[in-house]
């Protein structure tokens, strides 16, 4: 017991377990690796433990559970107090994907403000809005030959599949395929189809990267699970109830493309007013986040051929 005590209070009073958090954290960055994640957290973990300890053997438990309980409650009203100022339930958000890229990084810490998102708004009546199949709206474009086309798809176990070129001319929305350029980590440029514009009601639409950014939840069924973080496209104003039309920066395709519904006003979260790179990191890897996901090794280009 005494050891434990004297390498607790070693740790403690060297402020070595600080150093090993960064240490692993910037060779983290620099290599990306899980192991250097994974040992992130338990440094984290572990400073916590230690710290507490130490201040125990100082102070005694009862002394150390009370200054826990009175961290916990000042987290808590800055928590809830910043979120009744910003007019949202969770100002703070971290990045777990890489589907903003450039403008938002995984990793990135951002905070967030409630109200009505900034994108151009179309005008529906509510019959026009529900008469549109939004559940089969997995059109994505697609090479055709030697040209690009609007294909019907589904969505498998086994993955995507395409069912054949669609009919658009009976839908609300309907989608213009281009050519995008994606910069690989190598360097390379790739050419691949996506989606240049959509139009609603003859009303053309193009990518806008002005638009405010929002953090939503993805509607029970849809392919996205757990809060989502896109682009707003377009907002469509349906009898005055917002539906926001999402996408990702680094997304060839709109998230209703690849099954997801148009987002309602109340499934929104907050509109990204700031962020703070690499800070989100240390809550994605304390909640099991770790394995850098797909697509964080190439940048769709933000200009169409």
């Amino acid at each position: 017991m005494e050891k434990r005590k004297d390498w607790v209070a070693w740790a403690v009073e060297t402020k070595a377990l600080y150093i090993i958090l960064i240490v692993c954290f910037a060779l983290y960055l620099l290599t990306k690796s899980v192991l250097f994640a994974f040992l992130v957290a338990v440094s984290i973990i572990s400073l916590f433990v230690a710290e507490s300890v130490y201040s125990a053997s100082k102070t005694g438990w009862k002394h150390e559970l009370k200054e826990i309980l009175i961290a916990v409650a000042v987290a808590g009203a800055i928590w809830y107090g910043g979120g009744f100022i910003l007019g949202t339930s969770a100002p703070l958000d971290a990045i777990v994907s890489c589907s903003m890229l450039p403008h938002l990084e995984r990793g990135d810490l951002v905070v967030l403000q409630g109200g009505v998102a900034r994108a151009p708004e179309v005008s529906v009546s509510r019959e026009e809005f529900e008469a549109n199949n939004w559940t089969n709206q997995h059109l994505v474009c697609v090479p055709c030959g030697e040209r690009l086309c609007v294909n019907r798809t589904m969505i498998t176990p086994k993955g995507l599949v395409v069912l054949g070129e669609a009919d658009q001319s009976k839908n609300l929305v309907q989608y213009e395929c281009g050519i995008c350029r994606r910069k690989m980590a190598d360097g390379r440029i790739a050419e691949v189809a996506c989606t240049k514009a959509i139009s609603i009601k003859g009303q053309r639409i193009e990518p806008d990267y002005s638009n405010d950014v929002v953090v939503y939840t993805p509607t029970q069924g849809d392919v996205f699970a757990g809060e989502t973080i896109h682009r707003v496209l377009v907002r469509i104003n349906v009898e005055g109830r917002y539906y926001y039309l999402m996408k990702g920066d680094n997304n060839e395709q709109l998230d209703i493309q690849y099954g997801n519904s148009p987002v309602p006003q109340e499934k929104v979260v907050g509109k990204v007013i700031f962020r703070m790179p690499y800070i989100g990191y240390f809550k994605l890897f304390l909640f099991g986040f770790l394995l850098t996901p797909h697509g964080c090794d190439s940048v769709l280009v933000q200009e169409t051929l």
